[in-house]
Order: structure tokens, then sequence, then C-alpha cells
């Protein structure tokens, strides 16, 4: 149980649960503060247009009366400034909720009180200039918290409209409460949303992982399902799929190559093993005996040359031959190779013709190349007629790149052939015998060797007339 536990706070399920969580909290609090900020400065600017407006018609109507409240006398209307000045702006005061605090001074007299204040001055810091000055003012004595007022003094009058901000104070703790509450469950509901989204969208990750595990070498056909979705898990099948066909492909080339390889090399140990039997068996002549030993030496050097090609191919598939390329003279190095090789052809009274283009200078490894240049000469005569030249030209190619042929008149290679050539161990019919059947492994190093110098390997073939093998590089 514990164990299950740890790999769940280690599983991607946990961590993307985590993610969408923490995702979505810092969301919730940022639109929670953007909210409160929203409102706040809505509220404050609301209440400042208000206090600013009230202001502005207190004072047009105090203005507008003309009222002489430096010689006041009472009338029948009146009996104090204070009526007057209530009867001009009761409308105002009964029409807006937002003028708590209303003080209006002639001079340095103070005329007119809202109920509110009982008697209590408000103290007006000293402003210039005819606009609106809003300001806090903190008074104990009225507001725990600080007045927000406008405060007009235009000519003789000094005005001032107040409102204690504590009931916007009161709102946004308040939304700021129900902002707390609601969190933790947001939170929550959070937790379980990423939950099952994780869950959801990675319950095909599952079937893929136990689909996958029941693949084995034995069931290497199996295809995972869900390729067809063109989503991140159908990339997945389809990438799985393409590794299964792959290791398949690999498996089967290795089985192939093995059974090959087993077929090849037991063809000279059976005549080995049968040649020594014969030889233990009867007592033979001195001739005999060199007869039998010069067959089996045969034998041996067919062996071996096997085996280092596949100890050959081997080191190239596995990237851990070393190459040594340098400048060099592609004809030079031609020239010198094909006066090595003029031996091949004399038991076939084959010889070896050149045509070379103008000489140029190629980035190689010259053993290597040399060996890729042999194995095709080798097959050309090997294959080819009696008496009939083996043609090696080169031609410069436009793209910087120069071709080397090797051309044999002979029998050829049918044209469905033509793409197995190639493969390892692969010969026609015609050439499987002892005299002109080689291994099946001298072209599958010829292209090794020039895939190695970022070049390719071309063959034309007319049966029964002539076959050249090209190399570009």
């Amino acid at each position: 149980m514990k164990n299950k536990v740890a790999a769940f706070f280690h599983s991607t399920r946990f961590k993307t649960t985590l993610w969408y969580a923490t995702s979505f909290l810092i969301f919730e609090i940022v639109i929670g503060i953007t909210i409160y900020l929203y409102l706040k400065t809505n509220l404050y600017g609301q209440l400042d247009l208000s206090l600013s407006n009230q202001v502005h018609i207190i004072h047009d109507l105090v203005e507008d009366s003309k009222i002489d409240f430096t010689n006041f006398a009472p009338d029948s209307i009146y009996s104090s400034p204070y009526e007057a000045i209530y009867d001009l702006i009761f409308e105002t005061i009964a029409s807006s909720p937002r003028n708590s605090y209303i003080q209006v001074q002639f001079g340095n007299e103070v005329i007119f009180q809202s109920e509110n204040l009982k008697g209590h001055l408000i103290t007006i810091p000293n402003i210039q200039g005819d606009e609106i000055h809003l300001t806090d003012i903190d008074d104990t004595t009225l507001s725990p918290r600080p007045i927000r007022a406008a405060i007009s003094e235009q000519g003789k009058y000094k005005i001032v409209v107040a409102f204690p901000v504590v009931q916007i104070l009161q709102t946004l703790s308040q939304l700021t409460d129900i902002y707390l509450i609601i969190a933790p469950v947001f939170l929550v509901f959070s937790f379980l949303g990423g939950a099952i989204i994780s869950v959801k969208s990675l319950s095909r990750i599952d079937t893929i992982t136990e689909k996958t595990n029941k693949i084995t070498t034995q069931n290497l056909e199996e295809i995972l399902e869900g390729g067809e979705f063109d989503d991140e898990y159908g990339r997945l099948v389809n990438t799985i799929n393409k590794m299964i066909h792959r290791i398949k492909t690999s498996i089967e080339y290795m089985t192939q190559f093995s059974i090959s390889a087993s077929h090849e090399l037991k063809t000279p140990l059976t005549i080995l093993r049968g040649e020594t039997e014969l030889a233990l068996r009867n007592s033979k002549t001195p001739e005999e005996y060199k007869e039998i030993l010069r067959s089996n030496y045969e034998e041996t050097l067919r062996m071996i040359n096997i085996v280092d090609k596949l100890f050959f191919i081997s080191k190239f598939d596995n990237a851990i031959i070393k190459v040594n390329k340098s400048e060099v003279s592609l004809n030079q190095v031609l020239e010198n190779l094909v006066d090595q090789l003029k031996y091949l052809g004399k038991e076939k009274k084959v010889c070896l013709e050149t045509h070379f283009d103008k000489d140029t200078m190629v980035n190689l490894d010259v053993n290597l190349f040399k060996q890729a240049i042999t194995n095709l000469v080798d097959n050309a005569i090997k294959y080819g007629e009696e008496d009939k030249p083996v043609l090696i030209e080169t031609k410069l190619l436009t793209n910087n790149k120069v071709k080397i042929s090797i051309t044999n008149k002979g029998e050829g290679i049918r044209k469905e052939n033509l793409p197995k050539i190639f493969e390892r161990f692969y010969r026609e019919e015609s050439s499987r015998n002892r005299d002109t059947g080689g291994s099946g492994l001298g072209l599958s190093v010829v292209k090794s060797i020039v895939e190695w110098h970022n070049g390719k390997v071309l063959v034309d073939s007319v049966p029964g007339k002539k076959t050249t093998f090209s190399i570009i590089v």
C-alpha cells in the first residue's frame, strides 16, 4: 500500500493534477485581485464623482440665491442662515445618499452644518484655485476610518461634502471574506477536476503500456490500436508501431543472417570433414594426400574470407570501424589499383581496360575504397565471359561528384533480381557453385564502404550482354 501511494505521488497523473490545480489557483488569485482592485477603484471613483457633483450643486444654489449672509437679518421666512441654506439645498440632501457630512462657511463663519456633525467643525485644509479638491480627512470623532471629502473654496464660500469610506471598506472586506470562503472550495474542485482530467487523458497511456508489455519476439506482428487519431497518443502509437516493425525487421534480418552465415560456413566445413574422413579411412599416395590438403586449404581460405567479410560488415553496422579520409588523386589511386588487379583475370584471359576522365582530387579512405573497387572488379571478372575485357572508367559529373564504372560482358543480372543483389548472402541461382559462387557478401561490403563515404552504388544490367556497376562519390 505504501509503495502504491509513493508511486502515485511520483506519477504523471499526480503531477498533472498538481499543475492543473496550481494553475487554477493562480488564475483564481489573479481574478480575485483584479475584481478587488476594479471594485475598489470603481467605488472610490463613484464616490468622488458624487461628492464633486454635490459640491458643485450646493455652490451654484448658494451663489444663485443672492442672499447676503454678511448682514443677514431674520425675517418671516428664514430665522437664521442655517434655515436659508437648508431650504436651498434640501432637495440635494434628500436625493443623494452620499452627503453624510455637509459644511458651508461664509468667510470664516460656519453658516450651515448637517445634523450628524452636531456642531463639530471639519477642519478645511488650505487649497488654491477654483477646482474641487478631493482628500481624505482623519477625524476619529466622526469615523474610525478616514472620511473622503470634496472641498470647494470659491469666492466667499467654503463648501465641504464628505462621506465615511468605512462602508466601502466594509464592502471590500465582505468581498474578501467571500473570496476566502469560496477559494478553498474552488481549490478542492480544481484538484478533483485535475484528477478526473488526468485519469481520463492518461487512461490511453495505460492501455498502450499494457499492450506493449505483452509484445514479445513471438508476436511482433501485433499492432497497437489508436494510430488513426491525429493527436499525441495517436502519434505515440504510430511511433511504437514503427519501432516494433523495425525490431521485427531487425530480428528477421538477424535470423536470416544467422541461417545464411551458418549455411555458408557449413558447406566448407562439410567438405573439410568429408575429405578428412576420406583421407583417414584408407591409405593414399602422397599425391592424393596433397590433393586433399590443397582442397582443404581452399575451403579454409573460403571460410576465412566469409568470416573476414562478416567481421567487416559487423564493424560497419556498429560504427566501430575507423575511417581515415584524405584528399587523393582519383586517377592515381585507380591506376595503382589496376596494376595490382591484373593478375585476377589471367585464368580467364580477361584484361582490364581503363578510360579515365580528367583527374580530380577526392576525399577518400584509400584502403577501404580500394577494397570496394577490388570486389567489383573481382565480380566483373568472375561472372564475365572469358577473353572479354573489363572496362574501368571515370566521369566527372556537374555536381562536383565523380562516377567510377566497372563494366563486363556476360550473362548479366535479371531485372527482378537487381533490388536484391546488395542484400547479404544473396546470390542468383546461376552463381551458386563452388567455382564462381562467392559468399554473397561482397556487394554488401561495397555498399557499406560507399555509403560511409556519403556516396551511392548503381547497377545497370542487360542480360546476355553487359553489366555495369557504378560508384558515385
